[in-house]
């Protein structure tokens, strides 16, 4: 199904009025996101998933969606602010970030990840992903194996004096993956140059697309782009992708 502006508010008017199952769809699609849709007063906001996936946990401690996708995002969120301390401690202030911060993402993704792995098996398609997310956390010191998952990435980027900025979206959704790359879009940043959405079938790219061809007035005429339907086993939502260094969801980096 199509997603739309009427999908955001009719979702986040119901999460506010205190819908679980709301929230968490609302956070599912944020996680694809740079800032949250016509959020009033929120023009700035980063990784806008997060009250909302919170919202769905300690209303459904147990949902392992829930669970999964906020562990994820706390996991990226450690690797950003990371790369960020490594790179230009001084931006970390003005964040109101620094490694006390991190290290309280740490404790609160490892404590998650434990809650999720207590609930039992999940089942085979899930298990190379939770694996990989143990690694990224810290808490295996295993490679994950390269599981052969099927899913959509997006990438961007442009330079700026010295500077690269690099996008990345990944989801297992074809409505999804076209919805977040219209948001991107329409950021209007400036920064698209060199726009291509990859389809992978089972581990193998099957497709790419130029979409800096098909954009008009930062718009994407998605009726003239034939975006294959996935087969196989789709990423779950949440998780990384072994052996290829992505994350679900948005991603933005500077170099």
């Amino acid at each position: 199904m199509a997603i739309t502006a009427e999908t955001i508010t009719r979702l986040r008017t119901t999460a506010l009025a205190g819908d679980a199952h709301a929230a968490l769809e609302l956070g599912r699609l944020l996680c694809l996101t740079a800032s949250e849709p016509r959020a009033p007063g929120d023009a700035d906001q980063t990784w806008p998933e997060e009250r909302w996936l919170r919202a769905a946990v300690e209303a459904r401690p147990d949902d392992i969606e829930a669970l999964t996708l906020l562990t994820g995002r706390l996991a990226q969120q450690i690797s950003y602010w990371e790369a960020v301390l490594d790179m230009n401690p001084d931006v970390m202030e003005q964040y109101g970030e620094g490694e006390g911060t991190i290290r309280r993402r740490q404790i609160e993704a490892e404590e998650l990840y434990a809650r999720i792995r207590a609930a039992g098996p999940l089942g085979h398609a899930t298990e190379a992903g939770l694996d990989e997310l143990a690694v990224l956390l810290g808490v295996s010191g295993e490679s994950a194996a390269e599981a052969a998952y099927s899913v959509y990435v997006f990438e961007d980027d442009a330079w700026s004096g010295s500077v690269r900025y690099s996008t990345t979206i990944v989801a297992s959704d074809a409505d999804e993956i076209r919805w977040a790359c219209d948001e991107w879009f329409a950021l209007e940043t400036g920064l698209s140059s060199a726009p291509t959405l990859t389809t992978y079938v089972d581990g193998a790219k099957v497709s790419s697309i130029d979409l800096r061809r098909r954009l008009v007035d930062a718009t994407v005429s998605w009726d003239d782009v034939a975006v294959p339907e996935l087969t196989g086993v789709r990423l779950p939502v949440g998780l990384p992708v072994p052996g290829h260094g992505l994350y679900y969801g948005f991603a933005g980096v500077a170099e």
